[in-house]
């Protein structure tokens, strides 16, 4: 089976990260000796809401349909909680945009936390039925959401932030090689079509990534026996925190904000 070229990148980048915590030197975007630096912090969405919501967003005025979806709420946030501990123990600062599957959080809500936590990179994590539905899907300039506005009339919001989506592909790239080795399988960085779902807005970008002004990184898995509300298996569960926390690493590893030693910040 052939894997993107970037899985070069990214295990060599593990590679470092790890002979950095093994030599017990400082890790990149860790505090370093002088206990003055910060690490830097990722921002952890668990996909979906406690209730259902219909609210529109007041900054871009983009309609932000959620909702439960069955087992895949407890799935999504067992699986951050476990990326969290890993990335954590890397020496990286972690924030879960939401804490329990009851939590009701809109879109705004999440990205407004991010981005006063001062997050590098948000990271959706979802899964879905299929195993062909693994994918990573990045913020574009031009992406966009198209409905009915709260005026009655169509309107569409359009990302043209093109500081923040160099880096979410940049992003986007590292995570989707690092899944692949994890999962044993190709998995693509690709578009995402909301054309045609009942509820809600059509479009090319998940609501939570047109909106936000850090980099997001929104990832599906595809389960070849469950997905979404379905649920996936242990071992598919086991694959995916792998993939994510090492996609995580090397991305950080590899990242102008958290490259040298103590460094922290957000992208623009």
């Amino acid at each position: 089976m052939s894997f993107p070229r970037i899985t070069v990148v990214v295990v060599t980048a593990l590679m470092a990260v790890g002979a950095a915590t093994a030599e017990g030197a400082d890790l990149p975007g860790s505090s370093g000796s002088s206990g003055s630096a910060v690490p830097c912090t990722i921002a952890l969405d668990a996909g979906h809401n406690g209730v259902v919501t219909n609210t529109y967003d007041p900054v871009t005025g983009v309609l932000m349909a959620d909702y439960p979806n069955g087992k895949e709420d407890a799935d999504a946030l067992d699986i951050a909680r476990a990326v969290r501990d890993r990335v954590e123990a890397a020496g990286f600062r972690v924030v879960l945009l939401k804490d329990t599957t009851e939590d009701n959080v809109t879109y705004r809500d999440r990205v407004d936390r991010a981005a006063a936590e001062d997050a590098v990179v948000g990271v959706s994590i979802h899964t879905t039925p299929g195993a062909d539905g693994s994918a990573v899907y990045p913020q574009r300039v031009g992406g966009y959401r198209t409905g009915e506005g709260t005026d009655g009339q169509k309107t569409t919001v359009t990302s043209d932030d093109s500081v923040t989506a160099v880096e979410s592909q940049r992003f986007s790239t590292v995570m989707a090689g690092a899944r692949s080795v994890a999962e044993l399988r190709g998995v693509p960085v690709g578009d995402l079509s909301f054309d045609g779902r009942p509820g809600l807005w059509g479009g090319n970008l998940p609501v939570i990534s047109l909106i936000a002004d850090t980099p997001w990184v929104y990832n599906e898995f595809g389960s070849a026996t469950g997905g979404g509300a379905h649920g996936i298996s242990a071992a598919e569960e086991s694959r995916y925190v792998d993939g994510l926390s090492a996609g995580i690493l090397a991305g950080l590893a590899t990242s102008p904000q958290c490259s040298v030693a103590g460094s922290a910040g957000s992208v623009g």
